[in-house]
């Protein structure tokens, strides 16, 4: 189809991995525009998604609005065939404009934000380094290398509370955990990773959790996106100047299982955002907020860390460099140790082996035979109550129980939380950032408690800078006095990669 000025226009847009290094000074823009926009009228095929492309960001609610002012930082070619080809030159040209080179670009906050997460995509794909202007809009993933060793085992991590590790592990006919090692030192790019900084991460662990994913999220999609994780972070330790995650790999991830036990897959990456502080010329990693610890290809640049521990078939197998597995008494040890923190029963280890009582009581101590007899009296009385037959009727009564109950009390403490937010801050958009922010801990929560993370939470100079165009009620304030009169913060948040 004839452009306006009698240029074909094709008849089908097409976005390509194909990269340009010509002159982007010699680019026609307004040839670019022109044919987008002609495109865009009369509906070529893909000339949306083309825009979308070809531009940083879109200042308009909608594509029609304004071309010529809202399409903003070009940096792709258009082939008379309708191909969509980035130019190198042309990205570095958006980053700089979008750093305010020239000048101010005129944006919001969150299109400032879309379009370093467009920009920085490309940088990914043509494997440069970012500029830090763009990192500091955006964030980066961090990656952590991982090789097969036997330093620590699996049980020496310890659960966090929150964790029902039989539960997780249910229907697994090949349960594994892993164990991932992280370092406090200097990443391959120069970074520094405080000791503070990785006891934040174990700390969220533990609290929280964490999931784990085949290879990143891409950032703009980390909102609303919600992968298939393949590994539940369930367990953390700081020991010797080094960090401990312990991992449940999830009966679906078979393929992952695999890969691992051939070392094939040995590397895992950090997901987060940290808050970095410069230092005679040094970026120190002061702080850290993970989203995610993920499974990434080889090779990947990051501090150097190890895989140090596996475990297989609800046993602990430990791989050192000899290849070498648990003797019969450390299994009788770790039995022990299940049999103590109630991960298994004797009844369980009875009704698997086959044994009746009579014939391993002369084996076991009369305490041992005692819990097994009361276990199962125990289990008639709750079945007479509840009114059920077989064993697997009682478990789903009692499931069913406990899933009522649970999320009754997870509904009593968002109440809670919901009504103490609503007290402290005003404004929908603050209140939903506020609590998207919080770190509260597992289980029972007091007002007081609530109220009392919120003030720290507000006090934050970061945070209120974020939130400053909210109404907040009765906001502490913090005045970090520089040596010329002004305020100044020795933090600034990024998202960056280990």
């Amino acid at each position: 189809m004839p452009s306006k000025g009698g240029e074909k226009v094709p008849d089908k847009f097409t976005i390509t991995d194909t990269v340009s290094t010509g002159d982007w000074g010699s680019v026609d823009k307004a040839r670019i525009r022109n044919m987008l926009v002609r495109g865009l009228e009369e509906k070529a095929e893909g000339a949306r998604e083309a825009i979308r492309e070809v531009y940083a960001v879109i200042r308009g609610a909608n594509l029609e609005d304004a071309p010529s002012q809202n399409w903003v930082m070009p940096h792709h070619e258009i082939r008379d065939d309708g191909r969509i080809v980035l130019n190198r030159a042309g990205l570095i040209a958006a980053a700089t404009a979008l750093a305010g080179a020239r000048s101010e670009p005129n944006l919001t906050p969150q299109q400032k934000q879309q379009a370093a997460r467009h920009l920085l995509r490309h940088y990914q794909e043509l494997e440069l380094e970012p500029p830090e202007s763009l990192m500091e809009a955006v964030g980066e993933i961090s990656s952590v290398q991982a090789v097969i060793s036997g330093e620590i085992r699996v049980e020496d991590v310890p659960l966090a509370p929150w964790v029902d590790l039989n539960t997780l592990k249910a229907g697994d006919p090949e349960p594994m955990e892993v164990v991932v090692e992280i370092p406090a030192g200097k990443s391959r790019r120069g970074w520094n990773y405080t000791p503070e900084a990785l006891k934040a991460i174990t700390g969220e662990v533990m609290e929280q959790g964490l999931p784990g994913f085949l290879g990143h999220q891409k950032p703009e999609n980390i909102d609303y996106e919600f992968p298939t994780p393949v590994t539940h972070w369930v367990g953390a330790l700081w020991k010797d100047g080094k960090a401990y995650f312990r991992g449940v790999i999830d009966k679906a991830a078979s393929d992952l299982k695999r890969w691992i036990k051939a070392k094939a897959i040995r590397q895992v990456s950090i997901f987060g955002v940290p808050k970095l502080q410069q230092v005679g010329g040094e970026t120190y990693v002061v702080d850290y907020k993970p989203l995610s610890i993920d499974w990434t290809p080889l090779n990947r640049a990051g501090m150097p860390t190890s895989v140090v521990a596996i475990g297989e078939m609800d046993e602990i197998l430990i791989l050192n460099d000899g290849g070498g597995q648990m003797s019969w008494k450390e299994h009788v040890e770790k039995l022990k140790e299940m049999l103590a923190s109630k991960e298994v029963t004797l009844g369980q280890i009875a009704g698997e082996m086959g044994w009746k009582p009579e014939e391993i009581a002369g084996e076991i101590d009369s305490n041992w035979l005692k819990e097994v007899t009361g276990a199962v009296e125990t289990l008639g009385k709750v079945k007479e109550v509840l009114g059920v037959t077989g064993e697997m009727d009682i478990i789903e009564v009692a499931q069913d129980a406990k899933k009522a109950l649970d999320e009754s009390i997870k509904a009593a403490r968002e109440k809670l939380i919901d009504e103490t937010i609503k007290e402290k801050v005003a404004g929908e958009m603050a209140q939903a950032l506020v609590k998207k922010m919080l770190q509260l801990p597992e289980g029972e929560l007091t007002k007081e408690a609530i109220a009392g993370e919120i003030d720290k939470l507000l006090a934050d100079e970061v945070i209120k800078n974020t939130i400053s165009k909210f109404h907040i009620d009765k906001p502490p304030v913090i005045n970090n006095t520089s040596d010329n009169g002004g305020t100044s913060s020795a933090l600034r948040v990024k998202r960056q990669t280990i």
